[in-house]
């Protein structure tokens, strides 16, 4: 099932420092890279992909995709993972955006078309998955608060917005000069609505040497 009416954005312009592998998008799996697998799984559900890649890789990135004979617009990044999404987004011009890490080549087609469905409903949607136990609230070493495994969640991707709400929640960050992890965070700072879509306990992102080993192990998946 195609969407039109949706673009998918993946930020992959940053230099992996913490995995120190190298940038990400460049991880083989299976004998392909990364954002070959992301792209092809995104490419079943969305008609449009935005890669945004590190200027000195846009060429290599539009080589490599070509190779695949996937169809994906490639463009070059910012100096923060933040700074990359807001030029993604100003790329597109679909009614809705749906934002994927090139980290996280496990996801489901299950669950990118069930974050996009939700997103066209209610205006904005992302994935979450639930903790198993009470997640704590630490201060200075200290624990000051808990929260029930129930009324909690951890922020995954795939996150999809309206565009020109996701555009007004990315000026606002800038004129606030507020920073964040999560796309979704910028969305819920300007008092938008978000549904939370569980998320997957698989579709988790690679950050350390250890998630690189536990994802070579689950290649399956891909």
């Amino acid at each position: 099932m195609h969407n039109p009416k949706i673009t998918a954005l993946i930020p992959a312009a940053g230099s992996g420092s913490r995995l120190s592998l190298g940038p990400k998008a460049w991880l083989m799996i299976n004998e392909r890279p990364l954002l070959v697998w992301v792209v092809q799984k995104l490419l079943r559900v969305v008609d449009k992909v935005i890669v945004a890649v590190s200027e000195q890789d846009c060429e290599r990135a539009t080589e490599v995709l070509a190779h695949y004979a996937l169809t994906a617009q490639v463009i070059a990044g910012g100096a923060t993972r933040q700074a990359t999404v807001a030029k993604l987004v100003a790329s597109a011009t679909t009614e809705f955006v749906l934002i994927h890490d090139v980290a996280r080549p496990l996801v489901s087609g299950k669950l990118l078309t069930e974050v996009i469905e939700m997103a066209y409903l209610t205006g904005g949607a992302a994935a979450f998955v639930a903790p198993e136990v009470p997640v704590a609230k630490i201060t200075g070493g200290w624990v000051v608060d808990y929260f029930n495994a129930e009324d909690v969640g951890i922020f995954q991707a795939p996150q999809a917005f309206s565009r020109l709400q996701l555009l007004k929640a990315i000026e606002s960050a800038e004129r606030e000069s507020h920073s964040r992890q999560s796309t979704a965070q910028l969305w819920l700072d300007a008092n938008f609505a978000l549904h939370a879509v569980p998320g997957e306990k698989t579709n988790f992102k690679l950050t350390t040497q250890e998630d690189w080993l536990i994802m070579q192990a689950l290649q399956g998946l891909l």
